[in-house]
This record gives structure tokens, C-alpha cells and sequence, in this order.
């Protein structure tokens, strides 16, 4: 199939198709192979995020000068 076929195809789905079809594009191109055979961690995972360049901009340590809420069963 040829690029202009595939995009006239994908033009013609519906909302919902075109919204799954960019968030799984979106996904190939952040993770590499979608489908690994191998499960990720999870701190593997948030390395590889977009997000990951913003903790130079964020302070993502916890803030202890508040008051914890104790738990009274």
C-alpha cells in the first residue's frame, strides 16, 4: 500500500479510530518496539517518558515541613 492510499484510508475513520491510531504512532515512536516481548520496569519506563526532561525544572523531592496525618483506626 502506498502512502496517499493509506492516508486518504485513515482520513475517513472515525474521530475515535484517528485518536487511537495517533496514540498508538505516538507510542511506537516514545518506546521503540510496542509489542517487546521482554516487560519494561517501571522505573525504566518513567526514564524513557518526555516527562523525564523536566525533572531539571521540577523539584520532585517531598516536602516534610508539613504535617503528616496520622492514622487513627
Amino acid at each position: 500500500m502506498v502512502i496517499p492510499e493509506l492516508e486518504q484510508q485513515l482520513l475517513q475513520l472515525p474521530h475515535n479510530d484517528k485518536l487511537y491510531i495517533i496514540q498508538l504512532l505516538a507510542q511506537s515512536l516514545t518506546t521503540g518496539n510496542t509489542h517487546s516481548e521482554k516487560p519494561t520496569k517501571i522505573s525504566e519506563f518513567f526514564r524513557q517518558s518526555p516527562l523525564a526532561e523536566l525533572t531539571e525544572e521540577l523539584d520532585l523531592n517531598r516536602d516534610r515541613s508539613l504535617p503528616r496525618d496520622t492514622f487513627n483506626p
